[in-house]
């Protein structure tokens, strides 16, 4: 792909990204595969606004496989789930658009030999979030909900205040996730609370 060959990083580096692009290519649905790399395009759109120090190659191999675990069903899920995150409640359990990201940091180690923990780390709260994120954690996060597929009220808003400021960006992606939580009338995630008063100056 042109543009991660664009990225500023390692031949080497840019050579096993691809590599990864191709794998998850075969196993995803064509949206989902289309998603995940406009996640990565956003993202590095993201992080040339910062000024320095993120690490591009954790955040583009975190970007490409954030959504692996959606390819398995919600039994798989569970039980990976059950087994190698026991800290995870029943309740949290019942969040069904949660299970792929707290069961992907395993799935992503056990198919792709993955060990880096950021990365890792990464993928699991791409959805949540939690406080005190990385930058790299942050944009992942941001992109993930901002790439130019997803289509809703604010959108173009976000994107644009993304590459302007990551911090008050992220707020509004909580503050648009809260909001349509409850308009759904469904209970908001406890992670997501806890973010959402951390980094509006909380406890």
């Amino acid at each position: 792909m042109d543009f991660i060959n664009d990225l500023n990083i390692e031949s080497s580096k840019k050579q096993y990204l691809n590599q990864l692009a191709g794998k998850i290519k075969k196993l995803m649905k064509y949206s989902l595969f289309a998603h995940s790399v406009n996640t990565l395009k956003f993202a590095n759109q993201i992080a040339e606004k910062q000024k320095g120090g993120v690490d591009i190659y954790r955040l583009s191999v975190s970007c490409i496989l954030h959504d692996y675990g959606k390819i398995f069903d919600r039994d798989q899920l569970e039980a990976v789930i059950r087994k190698h995150h026991p800290e995870v409640s029943s309740q949290e359990l019942k969040f069904k658009s949660v299970l792929h990201a707290i069961a992907g940091d395993f799935l992503v180690s056990r198919d792709f030999g993955i060990s880096d923990e950021k990365i890792l780390n990464a993928i699991r709260y791409h959805t949540t979030g939690y406080c005190g994120m990385s930058t790299e954690d942050k944009i992942l996060l941001i992109a993930d909900k901002a790439e130019e597929g997803r289509i809703y009220d604010g959108a173009s808003g976000i994107r644009e205040l993304a590459l302007k400021d990551i911090n008050l960006c992220l707020i509004e992606v909580y503050k648009n996730t809260i909001i349509y939580v409850i308009n759904k009338g469904k209970p908001l995630h406890p992670d997501t609370g806890r973010v959402w008063n951390s980094i509006c100056g909380g406890n």
